[in-house]
């Protein structure tokens, strides 16, 4: 793994070995936000194909149906991002972000295409597993990536872009769903995840390095022509001095378990959890199985996951406005509160039977939707690409991202079970129990870190750290002194 990364290191400009002189112009900001949350679009795409194919694979000869088997389709590809996001954080801190996201971009198109010429369900679940190495990677680093390319002021809107782009990608497979649904040509369905991928990797020239990662590697002059390219002179001359303060302390081999480090770890593992305990990708890989379980035609149930997608697309939009104006914790409790509601609703409507209201069902998922949308969606990927220091950044969201995608593991796998063995109404009633959890997860652990720079969220943990300390030290030193 480390050799292919060093030959894409050399594929994509050599950006390990260039020489160490400032770009005479940094790209334009909307270039590298946008290729930068690229790789968003590919794991949206992913997550959103599969929900519409799925009916048509268990109708091919060979795909025999099951839960368990349902589970692992579905599934997989969070089993391979377990293992994509724990190494790519390590990778891109060593190798720099831009060879990695290359590596990804190549596995993509290999994944799609061989997900696509799958003639069993043994072959489809070991593509998937592999797909997953891909999405990992990307869950990881285009949030790492965003959060040092964007200033403080503006962090929380241009970092979230990943979640507009996997919304959007989750959208766009939906529609590729419904455009095939004539034919149930499910195999097109999963190659076309590849085209994404192909523009990922054409427009990687135009992508240039984290600066935060060019400084932490000697190579200033270079991270302040792309920094000019991004903020003010002023800024960059700030975010300068502060990265060179931040990169004078000595790393410990095992730093990612220092105590100071310790609040930053725990809300990096608690909010990926969490997200997934919402119940919210079980309305999104499963959406058209849940409507069709519920009575619909396959062909109306792909439309109610249109509106679903088209839903989750624009209060993102939405979201994106609010994260810099009313702050991360503050959308994390209001998220928390306004899914458990929808939740419950959902979970009545499923008890009614015969009796249920399609309408008020799709009601209630898009409340749900829009209840994400607007907090936990865009905040949890914001907040996990700026609480971890600069040092072991990679590595700490290479930990968060491995612990998203065994949560989504464990509900993407548990759900055809959980609903085969305690119903749809009771399943639904324990994600009502994880969000009131996140409720409170976040109202006690959670600090707010709108409109501070990335140094300055490190600073902050470091002082914390520091104060507990001497609490610790002065309610010692009383104690003896008694």
């Amino acid at each position: 793994m480390t050799n292919s990364v060093s030959a894409a290191a050399r594929a994509a400009d050599q950006p390990t070995n260039e020489a160490r002189t400032p770009h005479p112009r940094s790209p334009r900001p909307a270039v590298i936000y946008f290729f930068g949350a690229l790789g968003g679009i590919l794991f949206g795409y992913e997550t959103g194909v599969i929900a519409g194919a799925l009916t048509f694979i268990q109708k091919t000869p060979g795909f025999p149906a099951s839960a368990v088997t349902t589970g692992l389709i579905v599934g997989g590809i969070a089993g391979g991002a377990v293992f994509g996001a724990l190494v790519a954080g390590r990778l891109a801190d060593r190798f720099g972000r831009r060879p990695v996201i290359f590596v990804i971009g190549l596995i993509y198109i290999v994944g799609s295409l061989t997900c696509a010429v799958a003639q069993n369900n043994t072959w489809l679940i070991a593509a998937r597993i592999f797909l997953g190495l891909a999405v990992g990677g990307s869950s990881s680093l285009v949030p790492v990536y965003l959060s040092e390319m964007a200033p403080a002021r503006t962090r929380g809107r241009l970092a979230g872009l990943n979640q507009l782009m996997i919304v959007t990608g989750l959208l766009l497979g939906y529609l590729t769903n419904l455009a095939l649904s004539g034919s149930g040509d499910w195999r097109t369905m999963l190659a076309t995840g590849a085209a994404p991928a192909v523009v990922l990797i054409a427009g990687l020239k135009l992508l240039p390095e984290s600066p935060r990662w060019l400084i932490l590697h000697g190579r200033e002059e270079e991270a302040r022509a792309l920094l000019a390219g991004t903020r003010s002179a002023e800024e960059a001359d700030r975010d300068i001095a502060a990265i060179r303060e931040v990169t004078t302390h000595t790393p410990h081999r095992r730093e990612l378990l220092a105590g100071w480090i310790r609040p930053a770890m725990i809300i990096g593992i608690g909010i990926p959890i969490l997200t997934q305990y919402t119940g919210l990708n079980i309305v999104t890989y499963y959406a058209p199985t849940i409507f069709e379980s519920l009575g619909l035609p396959h062909e109306n149930a792909l439309y109610f996951t249109i509106i679903l997608g088209t839903v989750k697309v624009l209060s993102v939009m939405v979201g994106l406005q609010l994260i810099d104006r009313l702050g991360r914790r503050f959308l994390f409790l209001a998220g928390s509160a306004a899914m458990a509601v929808s939740m419950s609703w959902m979970a009545y409507e499923a008890s009614r039977g015969d009796a249920m209201s399609p309408g008020a069902m799709l009601t209630a998922m898009s409340i749900m939707f829009v209840s994400y949308s607007l907090t936990w969606g865009p905040v949890n990927w914001v907040v996990l690409g700026e609480i971890f220091p600069l040092r072991v950044r990679g590595a700490a969201m290479g930990v968060a991202g491995m612990v998203t995608w065994l949560a989504t593991l464990g509900i993407t796998f548990g759900f055809p079970v959980m609903r085969d063995a305690w119903g749809l109404t009771n399943t639904m009633i324990f994600f009502v129990g994880g969000n009131v959890l996140g409720l409170l997860f976040c109202k006690f652990f959670v600090h707010e870190t709108r409109g501070r720079t990335l140094e300055e969220i490190e600073e902050d943990l470091r002082e914390r750290y520091d104060r507990k300390q001497q609490d610790k030290s002065a309610q010692s030193e009383n104690g003896s002194t008694s």
